[in-house]
């Protein structure tokens, strides 16, 4: 797969399906008994990896806002809310913001 334009608003739809897709892999595994939805956090960083390598700076920092979001809202007690009730939770969304940013950022440079 080729690297797509990094300024064409094909490649912010495409971060943006990525962020979907990973949001409906975590709410079908958190059907599974042994999964642990704070894994689903592994989830997103691999799409922000992801976009990094294909879509570019740009996107990839979309991707990780919106993974941050998405998992808060989605995978934190209280659900559907962006409050965050658990020390635990907010440590697991810093590292997770954290980690998307710094992907995001040296992917450029170790492409050239």
């Amino acid at each position: 797969m080729s690297r797509l334009s990094s300024g064409t608003w094909l490649s912010y739809l495409i971060g943006l399906g990525l962020v979907a897709a990973t949001t409906a892999i975590g709410k079908l595994l958190q059907n599974v008994p042994v999964y642990d939805p704070i894994s689903t956090s592994m989830l997103y960083i691999l799409s922000v990896a992801i976009s990094a390598a294909y879509l570019g700076l740009g996107q990839s920092l979309m991707v990780t806002f919106l993974s941050v979001l998405a998992f808060d809202f989605f995978f934190t007690v209280p659900m559907l809310t962006f409050a965050v009730a658990s020390g635990q939770d907010q440590v697991t969304l810093l590292i997770m913001f954290v980690v998307a940013l710094v992907i995001s950022c040296l992917s450029p440079l170790i492409k050239r």
